[in-house]
């Protein structure tokens, strides 16, 4: 066994070694190889744009809408290095404002005692409550909240249980009035808040008081059980660290995610009544309760992103499973894109406005110009798609290897992966998703 001193020197010689600049060059080898790689194909793909340009016999509105989407892309890369996730401000205990998380849940037994434990287990200075809402569960979900409630009591804990199936936006209603913070955080059943997250989501409306809504940093719980997993991790990674990224550099976010972010509660009751009995085309809105809300709270407040307040969730692990929660989110995307946000987003900054307009054009008009490309142009007159693969395999590894350089990780390389499963097979959700856009069931469940 080491004596003190010993441990004492020992302890002091790795200090010195990692202040060593050659050590740390050592230690940083991987992200400078990444770092080159990104510049190649980047180079790589600003000349492949400017030679297809110049080369191209496509007509003027396919040129217009590849140049559209190329910059686009690019300017995600530029502006994300404008963001920060500022935290240098200390408060006392005192300060922090009572937070209430709000747990809406439909047969979730599995996993909702581990989202309750999370959250009344974080490490917060101020007040905490749970609100549990049993949405007509018709498995063991109100019994395991029955038993996390014996484990930390009623204060902490509060459970409403409805006798059949209301909603998601209805129970997250119900929590909402029920509760006492000020901050009202909501978690889906099926994710885990971090330790410290609370605290750091928290502080945001701290600083600003003309924050209404932060969203957190949603990473996959279950990547690792296969290939699908997998893809979505990527796919989470980038459109949390690079897409969210961008718009909260305006304070412009139009998404919280439900399955972990944070809002006023008086922010949340200026828009609770329009929010909870939303009517799209005679039928009542019952899935895209997160973008929704988001979208109604982003008319009068900045909502913005905050990358090191970070929860994991449980993905879907089944294909089925998968295409029908991709389906569910598209026709969200759609409908609160064109008829919520687009009403008033011109009014925002311009280049956050902007890029909203051309982000909702470009996935609407992208089925019919990869019919054009592959089946038309290449099945009918024989014309090679390769210009078109490249384009969209080359732009995937960019943002894949960007996403390795903000968060060093091993899954930068399904970025591709995903992005070829959306363009040739997800793309078609589009116009479907168009022709179902009434229907309200939740698909997934």
């Amino acid at each position: 066994m080491q004596s003190g001193i010993e441990w004492q020197r020992n302890y002091m010689l790795i200090q010195n070694v990692n202040k060593n600049p050659i050590f740390r060059l050592a230690n940083d080898i991987p992200r400078i190889i990444h770092l080159i790689l990104f510049f190649a194909v980047l180079y790589w793909l600003l000349m492949y744009k400017l030679y297809n340009y110049y080369n191209s016999s496509i007509n003027l509105f396919f040129q217009l809408y590849g140049a559209t989407t190329a910059l686009f892309l690019f300017s995600r890369l530029i502006i994300a290095i404008y963001y920060q996730d500022d935290h240098k401000r200390s408060f006392k205990k005192s300060a922090y404002p009572p937070v209430s998380f709000v747990i809406a849940c439909k047969n979730e037994e599995h996993s909702i005692s581990k989202s309750i434990r999370a959250c009344l287990t974080s490490v917060y200075p101020g007040k905490m409550e749970c609100i549990a809402v049993n949405d007509g569960s018709t498995d063991n979900t109100l019994l395991e909240m029955n038993k996390s409630q014996k484990k930390y009591g009623e204060q902490l804990l509060k459970i409403i249980s409805f006798p059949q199936n209301k909603g998601k936006r209805e129970a997250m209603s119900e929590g909402v009035l029920k509760a006492k913070g000020n901050i009202i955080i909501f978690i889906d059943s099926d994710s885990f808040v971090g330790k410290f997250s609370t605290k750091q989501i928290v502080s945001h409306f701290m600083i600003d008081p003309k924050i209404g809504a932060v969203s957190g940093n949603s990473t996959v719980e279950n990547s690792n059980v296969n290939l699908l997993t997998k893809i979505q991790a990527a796919r989470y990674g980038v459109s949390f660290d690079i897409f969210k990224v961008c718009e909260s550099v305006f304070g412009n976010v139009t998404c919280c995610p439900g399955c972990f972010s944070a809002y006023r509660k008086s922010a949340i009751l200026q828009v609770m009544e329009t929010w909870r009995y939303h009517k799209f085309l005679g039928t009542r809105s019952t899935y895209g309760d997160d973008r929704s809300l988001t979208n109604y709270i982003l008319r009068k407040w900045k909502v913005i992103y905050c990358r090191k307040a970070v929860a994991t969730t449980i993905v879907p692990e089944k294909f089925r499973q998968f295409v029908l929660q991709q389906l569910r989110w598209k026709k969200s995307w759609i409908r609160e894109g064109i008829v919520n946000a687009g009403s008033f987003m011109w009014k925002k900054h311009p280049v956050s406005a902007v890029s909203f307009y051309i982000n909702l054009i470009i996935p609407i008009v992208g089925p019919f110009i990869v019919f054009k490309i592959i089946f038309f142009d290449f099945l009918i007159r024989g014309t090679s798609p390769l210009f078109f693969v490249n384009g969209v395999v080359s732009m995937s590894i960019l943002f894949g290897l960007y996403y390795y350089l903000i968060r060093p990780n091993k899954y930068w390389v399904y970025v591709t992966v995903f992005t070829a499963l959306y363009t040739f097979v997800l793309i078609w959700q589009m116009p479907y998703a168009i022709i179902k856009i009434r229907d309200t069931s939740w698909g997934t469940r």
